[in-house]
């Protein structure tokens, strides 16, 4: 058997006081989503075994990341450096920051 780890995302927006206030809404939501889970694949039931969580206040101005200029979707753009892996790839066509969903198919 191999252990594999699958990393999941979320987005919250919360008030600016928020994001520094201890035991605040971010700690709260962070506490309920960092627990053991189980979920059923077909017949078969499987355990998660939580290991970590972490937050990151996104800024745009000091961060590879923003949002998409065409859905709002927050992500990052690939093809600059320090790409926020936690983020949706993305990348800049024609000056705008695209998501992939966004970017044209045939964009690499």
């Amino acid at each position: 058997m191999k252990k594999v780890l699958i990393n999941s995302s979320f987005l919250v927006e919360v008030e600016e006081t928020e994001v520094h206030k201890d035991f605040g809404m971010i700690d709260q939501i962070t506490n309920e989503l960092c627990h053991d889970q189980k979920t059923i694949i077909g017949t078969s039931e499987v355990n998660m075994k939580w290991e970590s969580c972490s937050t990151v206040v996104l800024d745009p101005v000091s961060m590879n990341c923003g949002q998409c200029s065409t859905c709002g979707r927050w992500t990052t753009d690939r093809e600059k450096s320090n790409p926020l892996l936690q983020l949706c790839n993305g990348a800049t066509f024609e000056g705008k920051l695209l998501c992939d969903d966004c970017l044209p198919e045939d964009h690499k």
